[in-house]
Formats: structure tokens, sequence, C-alpha cells
């Protein structure tokens, strides 16, 4: 969990660890410099020896503070968790057994959007099955929907660059032929208003075009493929979202 000045939401987001029906779990904080009460609200919850925390002297971002976290994971499996975000308090259990049952090393799920005071707007479904080529036509995921077997990504580091989570996930399906979902779940709560980087539609657009062109290095052709696929997914998805709760 990486955290930056993020006094208002941090609580809940540690809160939904500590309440998870799974028990065997370590919870690594990255605290990114902060300016405000976030390191003191993070250490009111280290009497709880599953939680760490780490301190970064400069401010690095998501993807270096992320970094941080996998070089010094002990698990088994890898999740991510940003602290403005939360999840529901059987997912670790429930997905992990998904997981177990089907004998994958990668999964991930459904999501729900909240606004700042966690009010529900809209579920969003992703595919059951997800491969690299599926995902290159829209990032499906959010950073915590997925849960990534360890050894299976050894070596795989989110660059520092826009859409990190993005690329990351590339990566990953590069070496994993697929991930899975249960159909039926909705156990992560995602937060969007005026703080979240993904609300500029166009800054975004522009991110996942430098994704496909000068990370992925796909080419003109193929780049303009894998970006109209984006664009109508992207669209049609808003529209089925509206008017779910």
């Amino acid at each position: 969990m990486p955290a930056y000045n993020a006094e208002s939401y941090i609580s809940k987001a540690i809160e939904s660890v500590l309440q998870q029906t799974y028990k065997n779990w370590e919870l690594l904080i990255i605290n990114d410099n902060s300016s405000d009460n976030t390191l003191n609200i993070i250490g009111s919850y280290l009497y709880e020896n599953r939680i760490k925390v780490f301190n970064n002297h400069i401010n690095l971002g998501p993807a270096r503070s992320r970094n941080i976290g996998l070089d010094h994971a002990n698990g088994k499996y890898i999740t991510f968790l940003d602290a403005d975000d939360f999840i529901d308090k059987e997912k670790f259990q429930v997905q992990l057994s998904f997981m177990k049952e089907n004998k994958i090393s990668m999964s991930h799920g459904n999501y729900i959007f909240c606004n700042n005071d966690g009010y529900k707007i809209k579920k969003v479904s992703t595919d059951i099955q997800v491969d690299y080529f599926s995902l290159l036509k829209g990032n499906q995921f959010k950073i915590m929907t997925v849960l990534i077997e360890k050894d299976s990504i050894d070596g795989i580091r989110f660059p520092d660059i826009k859409h990190e989570d993005y690329a990351f996930y590339l990566e990953c399906l590069k070496k994993i032929p697929y991930s899975l979902s249960q159909s039926q779940r909705f156990d992560s709560y995602v937060r969007i208003g005026n703080i979240s980087v993904s609300s500029n539609k166009i800054k975004s657009a522009l991110w996942t075009w430098d994704i496909y062109y000068k990370y992925e290095k796909l080419g003109v052709i193929k780049s303009l493929y894998y970006f109209i696929y984006y664009a109508y997914n992207g669209f049609i998805k808003h529209k089925l979202g509206k008017g779910n709760f």
C-alpha cells in the first residue's frame, strides 16, 4: 500500500485488511514522504505485527513505492491496495480458495466505483478470462482486484510511467497464460473524484497510447488497433455502468 497524504482515507483501507476473514497476511505500507497526518495514522495501527511501514525520504510516486513493497514481501501471493480504496472482508479468503481450486497463478475480480465519501456509484464487471491480448484492448483490472502467485512474476516491477499498473499487469500476462475471475462477486471499492488521476479522460487516453506505442512498442498500426478497442470498451463500460445503484 503506497500512501501519500492519505489522512482522509487510509484508516478505511487499513481496516478493510484487518477485517479479512483470511488471517495469514502481511500489510506493507510505504509512506511516500507524506506531509499530512498519514504517518501518525499508520503508527496507530502498528500494534498489529502483521503491518509494517517503510518511509520514503523523498516522494517517489506509486510505482517505485509499490516496488519497495514487492522487494520486501514475504508471502506466496501478492496483491495491492491504494490508500484511498478498500476491499470486502472475505476477498482474500474467497479469491485465494478460487485460485487453489482452479490451479491458477493469477486471478482478478469485479469492482465498484465510489465517491470520496464511499457512496457507491456504479458496478463494473470484468471478463471471466483475461489474457495479454484481451488486456491490450482495455485495462479491466483495478490495482486491488488482482491476486498473483509471487513466484510466477519473479523480477517484474512497476515501471515509473503513467498507468504503471496497466503496464505491470501486461508484463505479468506475458509470463502467465491468463487470469480468471469469479463473475458473481464485487469485492473491491475504488474511490473516484477530484483526487483521481484517471478522472481526466484525455490524459488517460494519451497515457494508454504511450503504453501501446512507447512501452509495449507495438508500432503505429497495432497501437491504433488496440487504442480503438480501448476507446470503444471504455465507452461501453461507461454506458453500462450507469444506474446500477
